[in-house]
């Protein structure tokens, strides 16, 4: 009996471990940058964990309670979360709502390659007709970024907004995402979500470019982002299929700088790729994947 008992009270505090496990890489995950910082979250914003839990426990269960290995497995998972799930952690990520633009002309960033000339990144992106997602856009009253981009058709500019780029499909495709570690190695990327596009870059010689803009794409000017040392997330830049380890010279900071004339690509957080995809289509195909030896 007494025995009985004893097991009972230990996969109790297993299972606790376990929960508390779950709740600080759910947390940390949607923005806390540790895991004392994850607790501290916990008890203003417990909406995340009743969203998220019952798909971890789906999903990921088989890594638990090790905290690093849930917030891998969540970000590599993004395009399988349930609807009530993925919103909140992309709300929590991004600190505010997307919106889904319906049948738009936009500027299509996530695979571009940039330069970088005082500050600012200027990047290649392709112009794409359809639906797509975006953030609030910031320098409008109303933040509603499908509003500006409409009023860009007669203005002779566009919004650089997000769809999951052709390119990056397994099987359909000649490019992949990239996943960079954090931390030390941290290098900048260009954060292009609501970043302005003028059509006059189209089909000229653009400072910085080797040879003229072709028809159909458009020179962006996006924020350069860059994590700090030793506590940067993980962020995900696309690049070349099949895998090329020499690629991943652009997740290093002494590479991906935020210096005049540096190259560097366009990036997001770990896991945004397919969550934006499966928040703007409902599901999301496979995807080509590159991860350093060992990660």
């Amino acid at each position: 009996m007494k025995k009985a008992m004893a097991d009972g009270l230990k996969r109790v505090a297993k299972s606790r471990l376990i929960a508390a496990g779950l709740v600080v890489a759910l947390i940390s995950m949607a923005g806390a940058a540790t895991p004392a910082m994850a607790q501290d979250a916990f008890s203003q914003d417990i909406t995340t964990v009743k969203a998220c839990a019952s798909d971890i426990w789906r999903l990921c269960s088989d890594v638990m309670p090790d905290v690093d290995r849930v917030k891998s497995c969540v970000q590599s998972k993004m395009g399988q979360l349930s609807k009530g799930c993925l919103d909140d952690l992309l709300d929590k990520m991004s600190g505010s709502s997307f919106k889904i633009c319906k049948d738009q002309t936009y500027a299509l960033c996530a695979a571009a390659r940039c330069n970088v000339y005082d500050g600012v990144a200027y990047c290649q992106c392709e112009v794409k007709h359809g639906d797509s997602i975006s953030l609030p856009f910031a320098g409008n009253k109303s933040g509603d970024v499908c509003v500006v981009n409409a009023a860009g058709a007669e203005n002779k500019y566009m919004v650089s907004t997000y769809s999951l780029p052709d390119r990056i499909i397994a099987g359909k495709g000649d490019s992949a995402v990239y996943t960079c570690p954090g931390g030390d190695s941290a290098g900048a990327y260009a954060q292009c979500d609501g970043g302005l596009c003028f059509e006059s870059t189209g089909s000229t010689t653009f400072p910085g470019f080797d040879r003229p803009i072709p028809k159909g794409q458009i020179v962006c000017s996006c924020p350069v982002t860059k994590g700090n040392a030793g506590s940067a997330p993980s962020y995900q830049i696309m690049g070349p299929y099949p895998c090329d380890n020499s690629f991943f010279n652009y997740c290093s900071s002494s590479v991906a700088t935020t210096k005049t004339g540096s190259t560097i690509y366009v990036g997001a957080p770990a896991g945004a790729v397919q969550g934006l995809a499966a928040a703007l289509n409902g599901k999301v195909p496979p995807v080509n994947e590159c991860h350093l030896p060992g990660q």
